[in-house]
């Protein structure tokens, strides 16, 4: 449902409306060894922090600028 999913691959993804599919999520994640959620979780600070807001607007706006171009080609 969002870009997030694609950069955030050590994370336990959901469809929020398949209830069932969300509760095992939430099972694995309880179940899941220490060292994995650990290893996980520094994984996905590394690339939150890499990918921040700073990043997202940066980004937006070349895609953006990149779209005006050609637009005026047209």
């Amino acid at each position: 449902f969002a870009g997030a999913a694609e950069q955030l691959k050590e994370a336990l993804l959901v469809n929020p409306y398949d209830t069932q599919g969300t509760a095992q999520a939430i099972q694995r994640a309880l179940a899941m060894p220490l060292d994995e959620r650990r290893q996980r979780h520094s994984a996905l600070m590394t690339t939150l922090r890499k990918t921040d807001v700073h990043w997202w607007r940066t980004r937006f706006l070349e895609a953006l600028a990149e779209a005006a171009e050609v637009a005026d080609a047209i």
